[in-house]
């Protein structure tokens, strides 16, 4: 096996990993800010135990730790809108939601980028709108609905949590865009994303002092709890990380985009498969992911080619 194959079969295996964090986060008990609290503690001590052994540092000037701690605002709220979609609606609404992220880049990145926005992406953004059109209304082939109402709009717990996965790949966007302007300036990206989480950690902390609660509280008690914890920190968030900017330095940026658009498919097959029954959705759902995915990657088709060009 060639080291390119090797390069490839890693990616896909980080990806899958990946798409087994929104299962995670169905199974762990405690809510969305307390499993983000965890998660970002548990993680950022992984990844600082690591940068010592190795003896990397974790230097930084000050005026970019305040551009970190803004990103790590972002990571927590991206993580918080995550889970708390998938424990609001179901594992594939959210990761219907989540695949959008592309066009969240393609609206965003001439905003915070300072680039010129391109009539092609806006266009194949429009198709996007139409499957999220499509999974919006479709009626899901399970008993978990749930009739909501909020200011007197009625809503499904489905569409609901749709509407906060949207939001939280937009802040997952944003987070990438901002990210990438700091990477850029580290020879070790690890160091970045150390302080991002560490910072994250910290803000939830704040947060939970303003509000007038003990963050003490938001540990997680159970032992299943930190079991998954620890997978999803360890195996989910510190490993593929480590791992991908390794594989970044050799493969090609549309290598990694296809391949990292495979998530949601990979995680929506896991749903399936470990929940059954509550994550059964009608055709007209898959139609819509479908259409999100396939614009998606004709995106990048089309990049891949100007840049050849």
């Amino acid at each position: 096996m060639n080291s390119y194959t090797k390069d490839q079969l890693n990616l896909h295996f980080i990806v899958f990993i990946w798409g087994f964090t929104a299962i995670l986060g169905k199974f762990i008990s405690i809510d969305a800010l307390a499993l983000v609290y965890n998660r970002t503690a548990v993680t950022s001590v992984a990844i600082g135990i690591y940068l010592l052994v190795l003896k990397r540092g974790f230097k930084a000037n000050s005026k970019d730790l305040l551009f970190m701690w803004l990103c790590g605002v972002l990571i927590a709220v991206h993580w918080i809108t995550f889970f708390g979609a998938i424990k609001i609606s179901n594992v594939s609404i959210t990761l219907a939601g989540v695949s959008t992220g592309a066009l969240w880049s393609s609206l965003l990145s001439p905003i915070l980028s300072k680039t010129k926005f391109d009539p092609i992406e806006l266009l194949l953004g429009l198709l996007v709108i139409l499957g999220i059109g499509i999974v919006f209304y479709e009626e899901p082939n399970t008993a978990d609905i749930r009739h909501l109402s909020y200011f007197g709009f009625e809503l499904t717990n489905f569409q609901l949590g749709l509407i906060i996965a949207l939001f939280s790949s937009m802040l997952s966007a944003s987070f990438s865009i901002l990210n990438k302007q700091l990477v850029t300036r580290y020879p070790k990206p690890v160091q970045v994303t150390f302080w991002e989480l560490t910072f994250a950690f910290l803000s939830i902390v704040i947060y939970s002092l303003i509000v007038g609660n003990n963050p003490m509280k938001l540990w997680a008690t159970q032992n299943s709890d930190w079991i998954y914890i620890a997978i999803l920190a360890l195996a989910c968030t510190a490993y593929p990380f480590i791992k991908s900017v390794e594989l970044l330095k050799r493969l090609t940026p549309f290598s990694v985009m296809l391949a990292i658009n495979l998530e949601p498919v990979y995680g929506i097959l896991l749903a399936a498969l470990f929940f059954g029954a509550s994550e059964s959705m009608s055709p007209q759902f898959y139609i819509g992911v479908f259409i999100i995915l396939g614009t998606v990657i004709a995106n990048g088709i089309i990049k891949a080619r100007k840049r050849k060009g």
